[in-house]
Formats: C-alpha cells, structure tokens, sequence
C-alpha cells in the first residue's frame, strides 16, 4: 500500500467500509465506471486501457510523491470488496477546502445509492476534517441526478450556490449545484491562569452582559480575583473551547456543589456565534462533567428573553423542568443528568 506524504495514516474506516489509497489493481475497474457515467463527469470521451494505464503511472503515482498534491484519490470498500474510488480533488491548501469526487459500481447505485454515499462520505469526512485539518469540503454536481442531495443534506451538507446553465451535455445545458460542508469540530481543554484575559474579554461582551443575570460591567481586578480563585476551586470545572484551526470559540463553566446539584453557563466568542457551536460545547461539557459525577444533575438557568439560548440547551440534551423567577426575573430551568 503506497502511502500520501501529507497523511499520518492510509486507511480510513468505520463499520464493514474502509478507504485505503487508490490501488493500481483497481485501474480497470475505475475505468469502466467512468465511461458507463459520463452523462455526470467532466470527462470528455471514453477512456481507453492505455490512457488509463498512462494516467495512473504518471498523475497517479506523482501524488505520492507530493507533500501538497492537488488531489487525494481512495479506493472504496465494504467488507474489502472494492465498491467504487473517489478523493478530494483540487485542493486548495492555502484555504483548506477541497471537492469531492466520488462513483461507485454502476450496478449498484439504482438499490444501493444512498446507502454508498452516506457511508463514503463519512469517511472522506474524516480525512479532510480530522486528518487534514480542512476547513472545508464541497461538492460540485451538474444537475443531473437530484437524489444525490438528500444523501448530502443529510450527511450536514448545506446547498449553496446553483449556477445556472453552466454545463454542456448532449444538445443542452445545465445547472450545476454546489453543497458545502464547513468544519465545526471542537476540542476542550481546562482554563488555566493564562487564560484570564480571554475570560474577561469575553465576560465583558455586550451580548454576555445583556444576557447574564448580573448585567453591569466588570472591572479587571474584579474579574482577576474571582477568576483566580474559580481555577483553583476543585467543584468548579472550566473548559475553554477551541476549533480545528485552535481558535478559541468559547467556554462552559459547570459549578458543582455539596448537593450534586451543578449550575452550568456558556458563553461563545463574537466571532463565532451563529455557527452551531454553542450546542455542541454544551454537550460535549455535559457529558465530561457527568462522567465524573454520574449522580449529578446540572442545572442551567435561562431568561426568557434570550430564546436563542434555550434551544441549545436543548439540542444538547437538555430538558425544560420548570418556569420560575431566578434572582427575580423570568426564567427557565432546565436539566440534564445521566
């Protein structure tokens, strides 16, 4: 197995499919896929065996050789019955996003369509957002074959742009359709003293403020102290949030007490608000913390003025328990626990 200079790893699997680089044994097969669906590939006419066997000891083989090619090709399989190939394809490395390609066997995409891509694309997923870091992968599809955007919708693929009569096939034009898909994953790390000042910059947010219970200004000494002491308080756990590019998006701060009773806040960076990240801090926060205290229950309280707020909580598992007046103004109580 030939291994791409810029991947720590060759194979990409989950469950019975896996991705591997693309083999020289598969040449054949790949070949005959492509000029069964031209109707849907930017290819101009069929491909002959020696074009092919060409292609592969030239462009092929030079990727391996790269550290940035200009495209990762990958074999596919389920149960390491070869499937259908496909990659991420004029990368762009300096913005980190890329396309995908992907064709299966013709024989299976009348009975088996959706269920290959699904399981295709969460694997290319993974060599983007995880092993590459990627910021962004996209599709590009002449508008041809309508039922492959459900598959990516549901895969968090988003539709946008159509770009109308953009291509020429048989007599006429089409459309072509982009869906994009943007890299939301996080990882969290404990706040440590350094981290004050992203703290008070954060708390001091207009948008915190006007959401907090206690709404006025802080001052640095203020913030300092308490701060201090919350990092050395072992019932208080606080975890600051950073995304693949380790930008930090924001922090959960989950205060434990005698009672297992646990209060939980959140606050997300200016910058990167109205992305779906607060849902998944909450969450991933949860989780951490109930593992540590699977007899706790966490508690967060929500004004009623800020909607926005009670729908990541519950998106992120939590449940509405109670309407109340929290230090005197209307609130809702919300809950989670294992």
């Amino acid at each position: 197995m030939r291994p791409y200079k810029c991947l720590n790893q060759s194979i990409f699997s989950a469950q019975a499919f896996h991705i591997e680089p693309i083999r020289d044994e598969d040449q054949r097969a790949i070949m005959n896929i492509r000029n069964e669906q031209l109707y849907h590939l930017r290819q101009a006419e069929p491909l002959t065996p020696e074009k092919q066997a060409h292609y592969f000891s030239t462009v092929v083989a030079d990727l391996f050789k790269q550290e940035k090619p200009s495209q990762l090709l990958f074999s596919f399989f389920e149960n390491d019955v070869f499937i259908g190939y496909g990659g991420l394809v004029h990368i762009n490395w300096i913005d980190l996003n890329a396309e995908i390609s992907f064709v299966m066997k013709t024989e299976l995409e009348k009975e088996h369509f959706a269920h290959y891509w699904t399981h295709y694309l969460n694997l290319i997923e993974q060599v983007a957002f995880e092993a590459l870091n990627f910021h962004k992968i996209f599709t590009y599809a002449f508008d041809l074959r309508p039922h492959l955007y459900p598959v990516l919708e549901s895969c968090g693929f988003k539709p946008e742009a159509r770009l109308p009569e953009h291509c020429w096939f048989e007599n006429r034009f089409y459309d072509v359709v982009y869906h994009g898909k943007i890299n939301r994953n996080l990882h969290f790390r404990r706040a440590t003293q350094s981290d004050a000042r992203l703290y008070f910059d954060w708390a001091n947010d207009a948008s915190v403020r006007a959401h907090s219970y206690q709404s006025q200004t802080i001052d640095w000494e203020t913030h300092l102290a308490w701060f201090t002491q919350k990092c050395a308080d072992p019932t208080c756990l606080m975890l600051v949030f950073e995304n693949h590019l380790q930008q930090a998006v924001g922090q959960v701060r989950i205060q434990n007490n005698p009672e297992q009773q646990a209060v939980i806040g959140i606050s997300v960076d200016a910058h990167h608000r109205a992305k779906g990240y607060a849902s998944k801090m909450i969450a991933q926060a949860a989780d951490y913390f109930l593992q540590q205290n699977p007899s706790a229950v966490i508690n967060a309280y929500i004004k009623l003025s800020n909607p926005a707020s009670a729908h990541a909580f519950q998106k992120a598992g939590f449940s509405l328990f109670k309407t109340l007046d929290y230090q005197q103004i209307p609130s809702e109580q919300y809950t989670k626990s294992l």
